[in-house]
């Protein structure tokens, strides 16, 4: 069996990591039999490489983290059951496309949780279930640590220096080029899914289902064609998860009534971070 560490389920997602929810996206419709179970007291430090998702496998106590090497080693073992079908230049595109989402698409779904304060307490009912096992008067450092921790990787990946409507121009971009992909096929490049679909089904429902009130989600929202992709592969592998969703759906209405534009104090946080130069050549912080 296969064991698949992450964090917690949430907003009709398999994990409130789009990372964690890739891997569980790609073991269902590979149909490789595995185990969830989220990290004991979320301690990263027990994981090899500080980050999740990890697996285990029990058969023989290999272990590995990375998303990516994670669907190398399972192609290894189990064979291509997702993209044994494709050609070698959809191949190559989804090689590409996997990079795009793990690398450019994620800073988005960053944005639209981590940057504004009222973004960023919406978690608040997450981190009650979380840090469970720590007292209440000790639960605010780690949350604010864990905020800053991912602000500083926005901002040292360069992400984080973009305006937000800049961020928000790219988005469109890159939801436009999906929906162009998708076009009127059931999956990306076909009639059955690929790993891509694991990875893009990831991405989408994680601006799209979260109660988060980006402009982004809304934008994905309104591409027919990404509602109606999301949807099958969520009816046909995450039935269970339906009450979680139609409950965060709830959460999101509400929060688009109250969301403000963006204000002069909206990039507070990131400015106290890193307001300063570095005093490194040709280096900001």
């Amino acid at each position: 069996m296969m064991k698949m560490y992450g964090y917690l389920p949430a907003w009709g997602c398999s994990d409130m990591s789009p990372f964690v929810s890739y891997t569980d996206a790609y073991l269902r419709m590979a149909g490789i039999p595995f185990e969830a179970e989220i990290l004991y007291r979320g301690d990263l430090t027990a994981t090899p490489k500080g980050k999740l998702p990890w697996i285990v496998d029990e058969a023989d106590g290999t272990d590995i983290s990375d998303t990516q090497l994670i669907q190398y080693y399972l192609e290894e073992k189990y064979g291509h059951k997702l993209d044994g079908w494709l050609s070698e230049e959809q191949k190559a595109v989804s090689t590409l496309i996997h990079r795009a989402i793990g690398e450019a698409w994620y800073w988005i779904v960053v944005q639209t949780r981590y940057r504004r304060d009222e973004d960023f307490a919406i978690y608040d009912p997450l981190w009650v279930k979380f840090l469970a096992w720590l007292p209440v008067e000790q639960r605010a450092q780690p949350v604010k640590d864990f905020r800053d921790h991912l602000l500083t990787q926005f901002w040292h990946h360069g992400a984080g220096r973009n305006t937000e409507a800049e961020i928000e121009l790219t988005a469109r971009e890159m939801t436009d080029a999906m929906s162009k992909l998708l076009g009127d096929k059931p999956y990306l490049f076909g009639d059955q899914p690929s790993s891509l679909d694991a990875n893009v089904y990831a991405g989408l429902v994680h601006v799209m289902f979260t109660p988060f009130p980006s402009p982004i989600g809304q934008y994905c929202r309104s591409k027919p064609n990404l509602v109606s992709y999301t949807n099958r592969i969520f009816d046909k592998y995450y039935p269970e998860l339906r009450k979680d969703r139609e409950e965060a759906a709830t959460y999101l209405s509400e929060n688009l009534e109250k969301r403000k534009p963006p204000y002069p104090t909206s990039d507070h946080r990131l400015e106290e971070l890193f307001k300063a130069p570095h005093d490194g050549p040709g280096v900001t912080r």
